[in-house]
């Protein structure tokens, strides 16, 4: 049975625990401003102002991160429904976005501005305290990921520098990059890279082309 507007906004990470109740009295003094995008429409740009709490709702996106020093891009697919694109870089000191979030299908959003979750949703102390809740778990995740030079297994610390570029823990990435660079970013040598990328691609762990590293299904990967 599909869900009405209210069942899904009931599944929103900020919303989770309101009434239905709760949720109508919010939309009437709140005004969501929905969106919809054809397939490779792009929703934010990586460096784009944060100013806005944005919502996929709806379809299948990509989302790419390139490094601040251009040796590598990153991208992965999902269909996680909903999402909210960057909530923690609102009250960031950069408040730019990290990542460009284009979709590869048809889909949808819906914005609340910044202004409106500051001076009404932040006041429900449920809708408070989930944001609080998730503001602390991207930190822990940005706590485990720092961690991947720390490992001595060289197909661990691989895996570990694929994973800490994730910010979903399953389905498609695509990690483009020089063998040499690689390399470069876990303190190994090129010789030793090569062999772990030439081992995955010969069990199907990875599809690897030049500069390009295709992985079907990150889980996989050892841990």
């Amino acid at each position: 049975m599909e869900m009405n507007m209210f069942e899904k906004m009931q599944q929103l990470p900020f919303l989770q625990g309101l009434s239905l109740n709760s949720i109508q009295n919010i939309l009437t003094f709140l005004k969501l401003d929905f969106n919809t995008y054809e397939e490779n429409e792009t929703i934010v740009h990586q460096g784009e102002q944060c100013n806005r709490l944005i919502y996929i709702i709806d379809g299948e996106f990509e989302v790419e991160y390139r490094s601040n020093t251009e040796s590598y891009i990153f991208s992965e697919i999902s269909t996680d429904c909903p999402h909210a694109i960057e909530a923690y870089n609102l009250f960031s000191i950069k408040r730019k976005y990290d990542h460009t979030y284009t979709f590869r299908s048809k889909g949808a959003t819906f914005t609340i501005s910044k202004d409106a979750l500051n001076s009404r949703l932040l006041d429900n102390r449920i809708i408070r305290s989930n944001f609080i809740n998730y503001l602390s778990n991207q930190t822990s995740k940005g706590i485990s990921k720092s961690k991947f030079h720390l490992s001595s297994d060289i197909e661990r610390r691989v895996a570990m520098f694929i994973r800490s570029n994730c910010m979903f823990d399953r389905g498609e990435k695509i990690l483009r990059i020089k063998m040499e660079d690689l390399a470069d970013l876990i303190d190994e040598t090129r010789l030793n890279v090569s062999k772990v990328l030439n081992k995955w691609d010969s069990i199907g762990l990875i599809e690897q082309k030049r500069q390009n590293i295709h992985i079907p299904d990150i889980e996989k990967l050892p841990r």
